[in-house]
Parts: structure tokens; C-alpha cells; sequence
């Protein structure tokens, strides 16, 4: 796990993965979070953007929206052992919630090519923080490993 400065860390935990993550907007602190979990995963650098994907995630609030973005990748990950590298997150409000649609770029994790970081089993919303002003947006997630 190698922070990404200006994109993500990873905050001190005893036992599970704090992945923070920053960006100029909502948008890009939600991809970089992406990257952060990725990056818990295998080294991000080494991830060929080869496929590309559509996800949609609709939720009530932001912080649901992030579970349900973050949760979208570990279950990709999980069930067709995809690895992204690359990702595009657009987040709009339609009938009363919160859509994210994003488009991922990545590839099937190859162990010959790909290093193996820790397992992430879960997200959590515990402690999650989501912070947005005129000058950027940072979010914190908990990973349960």
C-alpha cells in the first residue's frame, strides 16, 4: 500500500484501512477513493487500463453513494477479478437522489504481472466522512480487511 500524495492516503488504523482520498470536486475525491482501494489491493501503476466498464450507483445520500461506488469495485473485483486503473465519475441528482455513473478502465488481475496487497472484505460506513468546499472535497473511508 503506497499513498498517492495529493490523491489518496491511508490514515492510521489498528485493524481494518482508513483509504482518504482528495480531489478539486466530489467527482474526483470519489475516483481517487477508488484508486485508494485499489491501491489496498495491488500496486495501481501496474494496472493496464486494456477493458473498459459502465457502472451506475444511485443511493439517498452521499455517503451511501460512496458505499455503494466503493462496493460496485470490491464485487468486481470479487466475482470477475477485475482491477482498474483508470476511472471517470460523473455524480448528478435525479428524482430526489444522489446517480453516480463512471466509467473504469483496467483489466483481469494477472498475479504474474500484478502485485498481491491486502483482501479487502468490505466497506463500511463507519466513520466514513465526506467533506466538500469552493476549494475541493475529501472523503474517508474504513475498509474492513
Amino acid at each position: 500500500m503506497k499513498p498517492c500524495p495529493g490523491k489518496y492516503d491511508y490514515p492510521e488504523h489498528t485493524s481494518d484501512v482508513y483509504v482518504q482520498a482528495y480531489g478539486r470536486s466530489l467527482e474526483e475525491a470519489f475516483e481517487n477513493a477508488a484508486l485508494g482501494l485499489t491501491g489496498v489491493v495491488t500496486d495501481v501503476s501496474r494496472i493496464r487500463p486494456e477493458q473498459t466498464f459502465e457502472e451506475t450507483v444511485e443511493a439517498e445520500d452521499l455517503q451511501m453513494l460512496l458505499y455503494k461506488w466503493l462496493e460496485a469495485i470490491l464485487v468486481r473485483l470479487d466475482a470477475e477479478q477485475m482491477v482498474f486503473s483508470v476511472f471517470n465519475v460523473k455524480i448528478e441528482r435525479e428524482n430526489g437522489k444522489y446517480v453516480l455513473k463512471a466509467v473504469m478502465k483496467g483489466e483481469r488481475f494477472n498475479p504474474e504481472l500484478h502485485t498481491s496487497g491486502t483482501q479487502v472484505k468490505a466497506v463500511t460506513l463507519h466513520d466514513m466522512e465526506i467533506d466538500k468546499s469552493p476549494s475541493g472535497a475529501r472523503v474517508k473511508v474504513l475498509l474492513d480487511i
